[in-house]
């Protein structure tokens, strides 16, 4: 039996805009383009990571100077081991994410192929949107189908049962929402996934550019799979304790804008999640490298907020005692829902991507040992030196006054 035709996938379009704010060279940010083409061209879920896996073992066989472990979970390690002394304490990583919210095939249920949907997207915004599925192995398409209902199963897992189902369903199969792999205009950048694709392609960017420039300190950058589903992924890590008190950590991430943190006006400092607050000696030297960047480059903007649109992998490295901090970029349509209640591509601005590898390139010629506590450090240590004096003078009669009325 001949099957039918697949509808045409969306096209995409990986391109540099031609505005900059010069924080990268031109050979940087076509590097950046690059990652980004081959980390958001195949397709990935969670638990279905397999092609970004691949993606990042290709990046350690092609670049010199790496090295790549894995832990029994498939998390990626991979070290730049640095070209001077090691740090007398924990060295810098750098931690992204390579799933997005997507689908799993399960088999037909009364006549109707269905899939379960790991991830968090509203019920709201099924029916009627349309989904791209994939060979587990292969990463070949291989059906596409519309959302005519959804249910629930005994764990509370949306259930997406599927009409207009061309192609052949395969086990093992995994889903998309049926959107473009990237497509930029002016510096927009929109994607079936930047979350968070795009902080494992900055992380990529960064690595090869420390090792182009023989970067002294080591640095880590540590893969996670299966984070849309409860930090699978990097809790299986952090169980493991494979990396506590031989690593501090900035997470990378795209999050929901706010009003205090938009799209296009630059990457923003992560102070915190909807669940905790991050490490702050960390969020201090990432405001001091900020800082310099934009003394360096005037175009140049950065944020500081508290991106409470959800919780990341920072809070849960904070609470396995690894110190963590967070950069992200401010997204729009985060997870694909769109203001209209539609389905539509995430996006980010293209300058505020440069801006974020600018900034983690920036953290790692900074880091010393542990987390540096930076300018606001030395601020207080000068007005200390200044004022410790009068504390002392006024502490000396407080005391001989309290001493007097005792007696």
């Amino acid at each position: 039996m001949k099957t039918s035709k697949l509808p045409r996938a969306p096209r995409a379009r990986f391109a540099l805009p031609s505005e900059d704010h010069g924080v990268l060279d031109g050979k940087a940010r076509q590097l950046l383009v690059d990652h980004t083409e081959r980390l958001l061209s195949p397709p990935t879920a969670p638990y279905a990571e397999d092609a970004m896996v691949r993606v990042v073992r290709d990046f350690v066989d092609r670049v010199p100077g790496f090295e790549l472990q894995t832990d029994r979970y498939q998390n990626l390690l991979v070290t730049w081991k640095g070209v001077g002394r090691k740090p007398a304490g924990p060295g810098l990583a750098y931690s992204a994410h390579l799933d997005h919210p997507g689908f799993l095939y399960r088999g037909v249920r009364a006549g109707k192929k269905t899939a379960s949907f790991h991830g968090g997207v509203p019920e709201k915004y099924f029916v009627g949107s349309r989904v791209r599925f994939y060979d587990g192995t292969t990463f070949e398409e291989c059906a596409t189908g519309r959302v005519q209902k959804v249910s629930r199963d005994k764990d509370k897992l949306i259930i997406a049962h599927f009409d207009d189902f061309v192609g052949k369903a395969k086990k093992g199969m995994f889903g998309m929402w049926d959107l473009t792999p990237g497509s930029l205009s002016g510096t927009r950048f929109r994607a079936r996934v930047c979350d968070d694709l795009i902080g494992a392609a900055a992380l990529l960017t960064t690595l090869e550019l420390l090792a182009k420039a023989r970067h002294k300190a080591p640095v880590l950058g540590i893969f996670t799979r299966a984070e849309e589903t409860g930090f699978i992924g990097c809790q299986g890590l952090l169980r493991s304790k494979a990396i506590r008190g031989k690593w501090s950590v900035i997470g990378l991430e795209c999050s929901p804008k706010r009003s205090t943190a938009k799209v296009g006006e630059g990457p923003v400092i992560r102070v915190g999640d909807a669940g905790t607050i991050f490490e702050p000696t960390i969020t201090h030297l990432l405001q001091d490298v900020a800082a310099e960047l934009r003394r360096e480059f005037p175009d140049f903007v950065f944020q500081r907020a508290l991106m409470d649109g959800g919780r990341c992998e920072s809070s849960a490295y904070n609470l396995w005692d690894v110190p963590a901090g967070g950069l992200c970029l401010a997204l729009g349509n985060y997870h694909n829902c769109a203001p209209n209640g539609s389905i539509a591509p995430e996006y980010v601005d293209w300058r505020d991507y440069e801006g974020l590898v600018a900034l983690m390139l920036g953290a790692a010629k900074r880091w010393r040992s542990g987390a540096p506590s930076g300018r606001m450090r030395t601020g207080l240590d000068r007005v200390w030196k200044r004022e410790r004096e009068r504390l002392e003078v006024s502490a000396r009669r407080i005391r001989s006054a309290s001493t007097g009325r005792r007696s």
